[in-house]
């Protein structure tokens, strides 16, 4: 039984000196890496193409973010909130969020304890 992975081994190794031999053989495998070779630079060519256009196109968005940024009239507001939102968190609530809170509370349970007509 171990004789026939070698007999396999044998005949392929002989179909492929043949084929090596063979002109026509070699010139095909010629011609289809050439073609592979081309097809491969015509995709970078096309991938190096789109990646330009897609950081060219971030770049013209962001200078016109920038641009109306800087020009409208709330331009410190902004850079305000911008600031906020940088500076990390302390998980400590802020005074104005507690007050802003305990005004909406009370105005909830007024309007809830305030008693319908001819009830007691």
């Amino acid at each position: 039984m171990p004789i026939f992975p070698f007999i396999a081994g044998l005949a392929a190794g002989v179909v492929a000196v043949r084929l090596y031999k063979n002109e026509q053989f070699r010139a095909g495998i010629a011609s289809a890496g050439q073609k592979l070779r081309q097809r491969g630079s015509v995709a970078e060519d096309r991938l190096r193409r789109a990646a330009a256009s897609g950081l060219g196109a971030l770049a013209d968005s962001s200078a016109r973010l920038r641009d109306r940024l800087q020009h409208e009239e709330g331009a410190e507001a902004v850079e305000a909130a911008i600031t906020l939102a940088v500076k990390p968190a302390s998980g400590k609530r802020k005074p104005a969020a507690r007050a802003a809170a305990k005004s909406v509370k009370p105005a909830a349970k007024t309007i809830a304890s305030v008693p319908a007509k001819g009830r007691k």
